[in-house]
């Protein structure tokens, strides 16, 4: 099969189209033939060598992949050649405490496709059989890829974990991030008033037509002050945040008394000081998350389907262009998705 193979950490040439061997289904084990694959800012983390996560040489990246089963493994009853499916990026034992307990997004003995085993950027990817999404029949594979881990990790964020209510103001940062344009549109769904920040005036824009209410330019405006004035000088009452550093102190600053942030991220920033005193007096509480369950991929896949969330892609590339996307991604000069077609 043809696959971008990693040999050693880089930029984006370290990368290399290569042809190697198609991978074997196992007992219990499913070969996908991958139409789409995603680009997530966490591919460019591991290409770089600074996720925090230990691989070995050589490797494949991706994370998500939508296309249909080439190939089942001895054992595997539920699924057959020519189903389609996406692959879960949490791979959860199945076995544990909190698997059992319909708590997979926190196994125990986790790992993550595209980073603790090969990925998706290939023509194949093997996975167990209970690592499988079934596709609904009316969505692409371009469109299922493009809206699985963004839709299932801000659905995650603030409807499972922040319980967000119709009639509440909600902050979403970084508005042209696949998380952030689908945290727009799962929070104008669930009847929320929404408040973006993005970079430009040209990204805010896209942000409104999407759903949100109120555009904050966070190089030319403080978050905080322009959240308090939009709200009537009380702040936000729950923030999706993604980018940490700066941008999560200014998003404290947001936040109304007994406000509260889902954070999922913090490529801008890892290591942040914030004032404590600021954070309990103002009763703010904070979560963290980021790995959802087959169950809201699922249900998320069935809302794209019905047209009531629509992923954004900005581009499509060839399997073998993989590292123009990174390029493009690290640019910042994108609003939505990259999908790779191999």
């Amino acid at each position: 099969m043809k696959a971008i193979v990693l040999h050693k950490n880089g930029g984006p040439q370290a990368m290399k189209y290569e042809t190697i061997r198609t991978p074997e289904p196992g007992p219990g084990e499913v070969l996908i033939r991958v139409y789409a694959a995603g680009v997530n800012h966490v591919d460019i983390d591991i290409r770089n060598g600074i996720s925090g996560m230990a691989g070995n040489f050589p490797h494949i990246l991706g994370v998500d992949a939508a296309g249909e089963v080439a190939k089942v493994g001895d054992g595997v009853r539920q699924w057959k050649k020519g189903d389609r499916v996406a692959p879960h990026f949490i791979l959860s034992c199945g076995v544990c405490q909190n698997c059992i307990s319909g708590k997979e997004n926190i196994c125990l003995s986790f790992g993550i496709l595209g980073a603790t085993q090969w990925g998706t950027y290939a023509e194949y990817v093997k996975v167990g059989a209970h690592h499988l999404v079934a596709l609904p029949d009316k969505l692409d594979y371009d469109q299922a890829v493009s809206a699985y881990v963004p839709f299932a990790t801000a659905w995650e964020a603030l409807i499972e974990v922040g319980k967000l209510q119709a009639g509440e103001n909600v902050l979403i940062n970084a508005a042209s991030s696949g998380v952030g344009s689908a945290g727009i549109q799962i929070a104008k769904l669930a009847g929320a008033r929404v408040l973006t920040t993005s970079s430009s005036a040209q990204k805010l824009a896209r942000a409104k037509k999407l759903g949100a209410d109120v555009g904050i330019n966070y190089r030319t405006q403080k978050i905080g002050a322009q959240a308090r004035k939009m709200t009537g000088g009380l702040g936000v009452d729950i923030a999706l945040e993604m980018v940490g550093g700066e941008t999560l102190k200014q998003t404290i600053d947001a936040l109304a008394p007994g406000g509260r942030i889902v954070t999922v991220g913090a490529h801008g920033g890892e290591q942040v000081d914030f004032d404590m005193i600021e954070f309990f007096r103002k009763h703010i509480s904070m979560h963290g998350c980021g790995r959802s369950t087959r169950a809201m991929a699922s249900h998320v896949l069935q809302l794209t389907a019905e047209k009531k969330l629509k992923p954004v892609i900005h581009k499509r590339f060839a399997l073998k262009d993989a590292p123009e996307a990174h390029k493009l991604m690290e640019s910042r000069k994108f609003f939505g998705r990259m999908v790779l077609n191999p």
